[in-house]
């Protein structure tokens, strides 16, 4: 065998496993936005404008210690009546509902003492 086949030959076996080896990770996401790698996870935050019309959304990425590493504002058009004032907050993870099913996400809060007896206040 010559050197240049030999070569070639180790050279197609690293590409072989280097390839294998790699695995896509998709990058962050809040809500639809993309976000920095340090994202960890999630904040959206959305309340009623001064004059009611509009909905005022920030999304923000937050990163391990939940300080924010980047922010989107935007606004959208409110279907409530000019009288209603909505304030909301909602946290989640990042790239929620892209990558797979969390079977637990969706499971209801279980308020029942673990002798199944219920607890009344």
């Amino acid at each position: 065998m010559s050197k240049v086949s030999v070569i070639f030959a180790l050279m197609v076996i690293l590409v072989a496993f280097v390839g294998d080896s790699c695995q896509y990770v998709s990058a962050p996401t809040c809500f639809g936005q993309p976000c920095p790698a340090s994202t960890t996870s999630c904040k959206e935050h959305r309340q009623s404008s001064q004059d009611r019309t509009r909905i005022e959304v920030q999304i923000t990425c937050l990163d391990e210690f939940d300080a924010s590493v980047k922010d989107y504002h935007f606004e959208e058009p409110s279907h409530m009546d000019r009288y209603t004032f909505y304030k909301n907050t909602k946290y989640e993870s990042i790239n929620e509902g892209i990558s797979h099913a969390d079977p637990y996400k969706n499971r209801p809060l279980d308020l029942t003492p673990y002798d199944q007896q219920p607890e009344y206040f």
